[in-house]
């Protein structure tokens, strides 16, 4: 049964081009989602976590190092953003009970 259920699930995602890579294919992945260390489908707790895509594909064993060095805002300055505004959403949304519906919108 342990197999059939992942460590996490993601629900959301803000995606942010790392600043040390001149041609755009490494990014991070600031993810809310579901967690379950135990697999079994029992033990969801909601987090907020980050992972890293290299051309395309998502590491799931290559920790993230934010750089703290940039010309203009860092990457540690970028995904903390996207990790405070993640938090604050899905902290807002449970303790007011909102309903959020995953629909495309167009703003003109």
């Amino acid at each position: 049964m342990g197999n059939e259920y992942k460590v996490h699930t993601i629900k959301e995602e803000v995606i942010i081009e790392a600043n040390h890579n001149p041609n755009g294919t490494v990014k991070y992945h600031v993810c809310y989602g579901d967690v379950d260390w135990e697999r079994n489908g029992e033990n969801l707790r909601p987090a907020v976590f980050i992972l890293m895509s290299y051309n395309g594909k998502k590491s799931y064993t290559t920790p993230a190092h934010l750089t703290l060095n940039s010309e203009g805002i860092t990457d540690f300055e970028k995904v903390y953003e996207a990790l405070t505004y993640l938090k604050m959403k899905y902290l807002m949304n449970k303790k007011y009970d909102v309903e959020v519906y995953n629909e495309a919108v167009t703003v003109e």
